[in-house]
C-alpha cells in the first residue's frame, strides 16, 4: 500500500479501559485474545490471538490520551501527512484532542482528533519503518459505525479528511431513519445513522464490531466474563447477525457473525476412510485358510477308519450335516476330543461298535 492509498483506511485500533489488566480477562474469555508487552513502552500493551497483535490498550489513570478520550474503542485512519490532515479538521470545525506524538523505532505519527459533532477518531501517518505505508487493520474488526445528531454532516467532515464518499443507503424507519454506508470506490468501509435521544453520553459515537464465529456463543461469553447484552443478538441485512454488548468495564462493542458457531465440515469425509477400508473384505479367503489344513489330518484319521468301513456312508453324511452347522475348526476340535473314547471302543466287543461312530472325526475323509 503507497502513501496514498493509505488515506482513509483503517490501520489500527486501541482499547481504551479502566481495566488494570488491559481486556485481557474479558476479551480473553469470549474472544481468546492475550496481552502482549509492547517492547516501544512499558505503559503499553497490545491484545492479540494466535496470529499475532489485534490492537493497542491503554489504561484509564495511567495514560493521558486515555484519560482525555474515555473508555472506547478508538480506531486510528491512515493519512499520508497528518500536519495537512490536522489543518483541514481544524479548518472544518474539529479540533485535535491529542497532539503529534512519534511512534517509537521510526514507526510514524499519530494524533486524536474530536470532530464537529464530538465523535473521537485517530489519525496516522504511517511512518519509514513501514516504508511509509501500512496494511489495513486485520481482523477481528469488521465493521465502524458512526452515530451523528446529523450524519449527513458528519460524512462531509470525513469525506474532506479521509475521501470517504456515501455509496449507498438504506432506509431503516423509526428512530433509525436512513442509514447510510460510506467508503472509498465501491467497497462499503462503514455505516452511519442519527444518533438516538435514548443512548446515553458515554454511549460511544465511533462503535466497532469484532468478527466472532457464533454471535449466538458470545453474546453468552460475554455475559459469562461479567459483560451486558444491551442489543440483540438479531440478524441484519446480508445474513450475518450482530449483539451490541458491554464489556466487562463498561467499554461498548458489537459482535458480528453468523448466528451460531458452524459444525466442523471435516465430520463428513471423516466417513469416507471407513468406506476405504471396505477392500479388507478381500481378507474373507483368510475364513476359508484355515479349512485347507482338514486333507493334512487324513493320515491321521484313515488308520482309525477302517475297521469301521460298514459305517463309512452314515458318518459321512452326519460329519457333513454337522459341517454345515459349524465351523470346520470346532468340528476337528470335537472330532478330537471324541477320538479317544472311539481307541477305548476297540478293546472291547464289537457290539458297541455304534458308539465308535458317534466320534464326529470324519471331516478328513470330507477332502475325498
Amino acid at each position: 500500500m503507497s502513501s496514498s492509498e493509505v488515506l482513509g483506511q483503517y490501520l489500527w485500533h486501541e482499547l481504551l479501559t479502566t481495566d488494570p489488566q488491559a481486556g485481557a480477562g474479558f476479551y480473553g474469555k469470549v474472544l481468546g485474545w492475550s496481552r502482549i508487552p509492547y517492547e516501544g513502552d512499558a505503559g503499553y500493551s497490545m491484545l492479540g490471538n494466535a496470529h499475532g497483535p489485534i490492537g493497542g490498550a491503554r489504561v484509564l489513570g495511567q495514560d493521558p490520551l486515555a484519560d482525555k478520550a474515555g473508555p472506547n474503542w478508538l480506531t486510528y485512519v491512515g493519512v499520508p501527512d497528518l500536519t495537512a490532515a490536522l489543518a483541514a479538521v481544524q479548518a472544518r470545525g474539529g479540533r485535535v484532542l491529542h497532539p503529534v506524538t512519534a511512534v517509537p523505532g521510526n514507526g510514524g505519527r499519530y494524533a486524536v482528533i474530536a470532530d464537529p459533532q464530538g465523535a473521537i477518531i485517530g489519525l496516522y501517518e504511517p511512518g519509514a519503518m513501514a516504508g511509509g505505508s501500512a496494511a489495513p487493520a486485520p481482523e477481528p474488526v469488521v465493521w465502524h459505525e458512526l452515530t451523528a445528531e446529523d450524519p449527513q454532516a458528519a460524512l462531509q467532515f470525513y469525506q474532506a479528511i479521509f475521501g470517504w464518499d456515501v455509496v449507498a443507503t438504506h432506509e431503516m424507519g423509526g428512530n433509525v431513519g436512513t442509514y447510510y454506508l460510506f467508503g472509498k470506490g465501491t467497497r462499503q468501509m462503514g455505516g452511519a445513522f442519527i444518533r438516538g435521544k435514548d443512548l446515553p453520553p458515554t454511549w460511544p459515537r465511533w462503535l466497532v464490531y469484532l468478527a466472532v464465529p457464533g454471535v449466538t456463543a458470545a453474546a453468552a461469553a460475554a455475559v459469562a466474563a461479567g459483560g451486558k447484552v444491551l442489543n440483540g443478538p438479531h440478524q441484519v441485512p446480508g445474513g450475518n447477525w450482530i449483539a451490541q454488548v458491554v464489556d466487562s468495564h463498561g467499554v461498548p462493542v458489537a459482535l458480528h457473525g453468523p448466528k451460531d458457531v458452524a459444525k466442523p465440515a471435516t465430520a463428513k469425509p471423516a466417513a469416507k476412510p471407513v468406506a476405504a477400508a471396505k477392500p479388507a473384505v478381500a481378507a474373507k479367503p483368510k475364513t476359508s485358510t484355515p479349512a485347507k489344513p482338514k486333507p493334512k489330518a487324513k493320515p491321521k484319521a484313515k488308520p482309525k477308519a477302517k475297521p469301521k468301513a460298514k459305517v463309512k456312508a452314515k458318518a459321512k453324511t452326519r460329519v457333513k450335516a454337522k459341517a454345515k452347522a459349524s465351523k470346520a475348526p470346532k468340528a476337528k476340535s470335537a472330532a478330537r476330543r471324541k477320538a479317544k473314547p472311539a481307541v477305548k471302543s476297540k478293546t472291547r466287543a464289537k457290539p458297541k461298535s455304534k458308539r465308535a461312530v458317534k466320534p464326529k472325526r470324519k471331516p478328513p475323509r470330507r477332502g475325498k
